[in-house]
């Protein structure tokens, strides 16, 4: 998955804490070996070949995922887009700084969850587009926190704390010392101090971001969030977090609500009980938090 894993199992012996473990590292290992586009056998690399010409059969577990993209899409208004690593690549390596071309509008043209066809009965998927391919980035590790928590549950673990890189976190149970698990979000111009902090029993929360910090603690945007609607980057240094029960729901939002409007995001809050989001802005030079939940909306 490109990131730290980490996994705290409260209560088992040193024994049982490391055969769970081992359950896990194989199940991460298993969707790693599906999913990832940097390896030619995975699934999905098989997919981005076969689909652009002709129709690919996918197993079960694969199609349900796509299924799953395209309907994040259609509810987020198109704000999750799984196709658009072109255009990534496009501003990150070509052009940054400059102004859009006709390689950018040809780029848009081919690109975009519209060109996915699946056809439910057979089980298939087929491109309308030669250039595009599928990129579960947005996807995978909340994917691989759901798998996780169907294997807790099938184990004698009453509660965990299951993290990416403390980008995809997963808290199952009370915490130990009783109540809530506490996820605190990055105040990334105070280093060590939280922006703000989720109270979380049995859920997940996930963070997506379009910067990083540079060597001099500055932050840098790495033109890797594209508005599918606009086809740009997102220019202001901003993360999003999203609290939910579903880890894959978690995942999805965080990335969708990056490039979504705030009316638009508590559109899709107010379909999901216990959902929360914040969105932190950066562009002052200190942490701008907006909360989006029920209440507010």
């Amino acid at each position: 998955m490109g990131t730290r894993f980490n996994a705290i199992l409260p209560g088992l012996d040193s024994e049982e804490g490391d055969r769970v473990f081992q359950l896990i590292k194989r199940e991460i290992s298993r969707i790693e070996g599906k999913l990832t586009r940097f390896r030619p056998d995975s699934d999905v690399s098989e997919m981005n070949r076969i689909a652009k010409s002709h129709q690919c059969e996918l197993d079960d577990e694969l199609f349900d995922i796509m299924k799953a993209c395209v309907w994040c899409s259609g509810i987020t208004g198109g704000a999750f887009d799984v196709t658009l690593r072109p255009l990534m690549e496009y501003w990150k390596n070509k052009h940054q700084g400059k102004q859009p071309d006709h390689e950018w509008e040809e780029l848009r043209k081919s690109l975009g969850m519209h060109h996915i066809h699946l056809d439910e009965a057979n089980k298939t998927i087929k491109f309308s587009s030669s250039q595009l391919e599928v990129d579960l980035g947005g996807f995978g590790k909340g994917y691989a926190l759901e798998k996780i928590r169907e294997m807790i549950d099938n184990v004698r673990v009453t509660c965990a704390f299951i993290s990416f890189g403390e980008s995809s976190v997963l808290a199952l149970g009370n915490h130990p010392a009783g109540g809530a698990w506490k996820i605190g979000i990055n105040d990334y111009t105070k280093p060590g101090l939280p922006a703000y902090r989720f109270e979380v029993i049995d859920g997940s929360v996930s963070t997506s971001s379009n910067f990083y910090v540079a060597d001099d603690g500055t932050l840098k945007n790495h033109l890797h969030v594209i508005d599918p609607v606009t086809g740009l980057p997102v220019d202001q240094c901003v993360s999003v977090s999203v609290m939910a029960q579903s880890p894959v729901l978690a995942e999805m939002m965080s990335t969708a609500f990056l490039v979504m409007a705030d009316e638009k995001i508590y559109e899709v809050l107010d379909q999901y009980e216990g959902m929360e989001a914040v969105k932190i802005n950066y562009e002052s030079g200190e942490a701008q938090i907006i909360l989006f939940d029920k209440i507010n909306s």
